[in-house]
């Protein structure tokens, strides 16, 4: 057959090939690009063509074997060395490439060709990768390479440290190892081979020498392994399921795992998908005497919250589970569906079988009734469930702190609070965070001498505690006016200058300035007192109103002519305070009122500003917290005229809970029997807004106010221990709680009367009914709006089932002494399981 003639390419189309080859090389598309060059060299062997050619081909080549196609990148490279002229690129690449396809004749006839500069310095990839073939799998390699090269002479060293090691000739390898230089091909084998005699010794020493061989290293993977070996338990678990089977069982040879170890990691290892709490479980029964008998039977119970389905596995495999377990599963249940009340019961009947077990189970008990505190949405709930806790594990920091921190926010606990700080300063008499609660107590109660006292003790454990500082400054000023008030001018000026000694800056240098001309006033010289009161006035604030308020106290606090004092300063009547300076006001107003400690005078001191600030709250639009925290301080000083003017103001612009009740809170002067129902009813809708809201802070204050009006107005037939001894004589009639709870002790009466108090203000008649889950709930609800004292009833049933008390009553019981009829569907208490 006639051979036919090549294509010749018109001008025209020529050019447009050659187009299309140089877009396909730029778009990275280097098989097109090949393939259209290779038409272009058909018709004209153009040596800007053939460039582009071998390129195409270079760069093919790695893109195949960063897929790993070895063979392929081989063949493209070879090609490419085809179309071009020498020294070639990447011929290091084209080498490693070789001897992944495994051709060892064609192999060692490259490495021949290299020389030994080649070796040492232009190939260090190369060359580190060729180490680690010739100590591993090919030591034939060796003999193929310029033996003049640093190479070889490395290798030697890296041979010998090697049967060093081997030998357990330690000090022989670390000789060896000595020999090969930082930039040695050899240099992460050295690190290597360090960290594989620390492995078993010093894993942490071993951990840092394999953190430092960097990932493109040919040791990176042994590196990887060896590190996998030093963990320990989870870790381990976690880094070897990363690996292959056989490397697998070399990281179980390396720290010793025996077969059933291993197996145990191979399930590990087959698990790819997320697993279920059902896999966790079984692992943990059949793998249990791997992590023994007690930790699986540990973690087996723990899964039994999540995993109900486990229990006969459970009981099969380490026997059937105690009261006390039971009772944990069902609360932990409960709380997954969000039902406290059933969930608290079944924590209580923990305690009560930890109680059966004797003395060793404090902490748990204590533990248990922490865990309750904080599922309470109310501090009034939270607190004696803390308070019970420290009675079986006095040293909780924590609890001690939270119950602190709920005394301390209302005037009526001060004394409570007081009691509460003794015991945590007892238990904790070094402790910042309770030192820094009895410094301020002791600022409160303007007990100088134990604000130096417990000031310096902080001071010693935190030499920078400003706050310390602070407060002794505050406490020497304090004291110092108290002295010029006494006219003992010479120990006020000592006050004054151990203030000065505590060198905390500019403003406190300013305050210093301030007493010292307050004291020139009243022991030297009027005018020039006066002069110097001015003057740091001036320097101290940057408007009339907060210069007028503190000179009316400062001249208050120490005996001096207030009308005087203001005299010399510009009038403040019609000034409009800024934001910051309405900040600075409240601050300085705080600080006054804890100094002080005088309501009368601090309310003296308003009156010189007030018509200033109700001005300026009236046309300024000061932001909500600004406002809060006036609100704060005003109420802090119970001034009920401002903090009705301002909450008034506040509520119109954020119809929050807490601004509801500092409305109501300052239109009844802080007094809540003097609440009216409707605003009784406002405050507790509020109190549900402010829980789903998260605002603790509205939460606390309104809950605190509520608390006192509970106490103000009792609800009518809630006094469960009136009802219980109270005896209808007219009649001659048996009283229905004498016969239901009569014979429970003296005591278990006020711990019932006391939960019932606080159930009954978030259960109505209504709700309770709910709960009672029954058919003809209807017929109850009219039976206790006939008569209340079944609601009572019922609720100290409720009452003794929160506590975990069994005082074996039952619902139909209940509803017979009071003539319910049971035809009508009454089913039993859903609550109340075991009463």
């Amino acid at each position: 057959m006639k051979k036919q003639p090549m294509p010749v390419f018109g001008t025209a189309e020529g050019n447009s090939l050659e187009k299309q080859a140089l877009s396909q090389l730029n778009a990275g598309k280097y098989k097109k690009a090949i393939e259209l060059y290779k038409k272009l060299l058909q018709d004209s062997d153009n040596s800007e063509w053939r460039q582009q050619l071998a390129h195409c081909y270079l760069q093919y080549a790695s893109a195949l074997a960063a897929k790993g196609l070895y063979q392929e990148a081989r063949a493209s490279w070879e090609n490419y060395s085809q179309h071009t002229q020498p020294p070639y690129e990447k011929y290091d690449h084209y080498l490693t490439w070789l001897i992944q396809t495994n051709n060892p004749a064609r192999v060692q006839s490259c490495l021949a060709q290299l020389s030994a500069r080649q070796l040492d310095k232009d190939y260090p990839e190369l060359a580190a990768w060729l180490g680690l073939l010739i100590i591993t799998d090919h030591s034939e390699f060796q003999q193929s390479l310029p033996q003049n090269s640093d190479f070889i002479a490395h290798l030697t060293s890296v041979q010998t440290a090697l049967r060093a090691y081997q030998d357990n000739n330690l000090s022989g390898m670390d000789e060896a190892l000595k020999q090969l230089p930082y930039r040695s091909a050899f240099r992460d084998f050295r690190t290597l081979l360090k960290a594989a005699v620390a492995v078993s010794a010093a894993p942490q020493e071993a951990q840092a020498l394999l953190t430092k061989i960097p990932a493109h290293s040919p040791y990176a993977q042994a590196a990887d392994l060896l590190l996998a070996s030093t963990r320990k338990g989870s870790a381990l678990a976690r880094e070897i399921v990363k690996f292959n089977h056989q490397q697998r069982r070399l990281i179980g040879e390396i720290i010793g795992l025996d077969e059933k170890q291993l197996e145990f990691i191979e399930q590990l290892g087959n698990q790819k998908e997320v697993w279920s709490d059902k896999l966790k479980f079984d692992l943990a029964v059949q793998y249990q005497t791997l992590c023994g008998f007690e930790l699986a039977q540990r973690f087996c119970l723990a899964m039994l919250a999540r995993y109900p389905a486990g229990q006969q596995d459970v009981n099969n495999a380490f026997g059937p589970v105690d009261e006390f377990e039971q009772n944990r599963l069902k609360a932990l249940a409960c709380e997954r569906e969000d039902n406290s009340y059933d969930a608290e019961y079944h924590w209580r009947q923990c305690i009560r079988a930890l109680t059966k077990e004797g003395s060793g189970n404090t902490l748990k008990t204590a533990l248990i009734l922490r865990h309750l505190a904080e599922n309470q949405p109310d501090a009034e709930e939270k607190i004696p469930l803390l308070i019970e806790s420290l009675e079986h594990n006095p040293d909780d920091r924590a609890s001690y702190l939270q119950i602190l921190g709920y005394y301390s926010q209302f005037p009526d606990t001060a004394d409570t609070f007081k009691q509460w700080l003794s015991k945590a300063f007892a238990q904790f008499p070094r402790d910042a965070d309770v030192l820094t609660l009895a410094l301020q107590a002791a600022m409160r109660d303007r007990a100088h001498a134990n604000v130096s006292e417990y000031a310096q003790t902080l001071l010693t454990i935190d030499p920078l505690n400003t706050a310390a500082k602070q407060a002794l400054f505050a406490s020497h000023l304090a004291h110092a006016r108290k002295l010029i008030q006494g006219r003992e001018y010479p120990a006020a000026e000592n006050e004054i200058q151990q203030a000065e000694g505590l060198k905390l800056g500019k403003s406190y240098g300013l305050q210093i300035q301030l007493m010292r001309g307050l004291l020139c006033f009243a022991s030297q010289d009027k005018q020039q007192g006066l002069q110097a009161i001015t003057e740091a006035q001036n320097k101290l604030n940057t408007d009339p109103v907060n210069m007028h308020f503190q000179a009316a106290m400062e001249a208050l606090l120490t005996n001096l002519p207030v009308a005087t004092l203001l005299r010399e300063l510009p009038p403040a009547k019609d000034y409009l305070l800024s934001a910051q300076e309405l900040a600075r006001l409240v601050e300085r107003l705080k600080r006054y009122s804890q100094e002080s400690g005088s309501q009368e005078q601090t309310h003296k001191a308003l009156e010189k500003i007030k018509a200033a600030l109700k001005k300026s709250l009236q046309q300024q639009d000061y932001a909500e917290n600004l406002l809060l925290a006036l609100c704060e301080a005003l109420d802090s000083i119970r001034h009920f005229e401002l903090l009705r003017y301002c909450s008034k103001l506040a509520q119109s612009k954020w119809q929050k809970p807490v601004w509801i009740y500092f409305q109501i809170y300052s239109e009844t002067d802080g007094e809540p029997e003097r609440c009216s129902f409707m605003n009784r009813l406002r405050l507790e809708e509020n109190l549900e807004k402010a829980r789903q809201e998260k605002d603790h802070r509205a939460t606390v204050l309104i809950d605190h106010y509520l608390d006192g009006y509970h106490k103000a107005h009792p609800l009518k037939a809630m006094n469960f221990l009136d009802n219980l001894f109270a005896k209808d004589e007219q009649n001659n009639v048996e009283n229905p709680f004498d016969k239901l709870f009569g014979h429970l002790s003296y005591e278990t009466f006020h711990k019932l009367n006391k939960k019932l108090t606080s159930l009954s203000k978030k259960t109505s008649p209504e709700r309770l009914v709910q709960e009672l889950n029954r058919a003809n709930g209807d017929k109850i609800l009219q039976a206790i709006m006939k008569n209340p004292d079944l609601f009572t009833a019922l609720m100290v049933l409720r009452a003794a089932d929160a506590l975990g008390i069994a005082i074996e009553v039952s619902v139909e019981e209940i509803l017979a002494c009071f003539n319910v009829s049971k035809k009508s569907g009454f089913s039993l208490f859903n609550l109340g399981k075991s009463l």
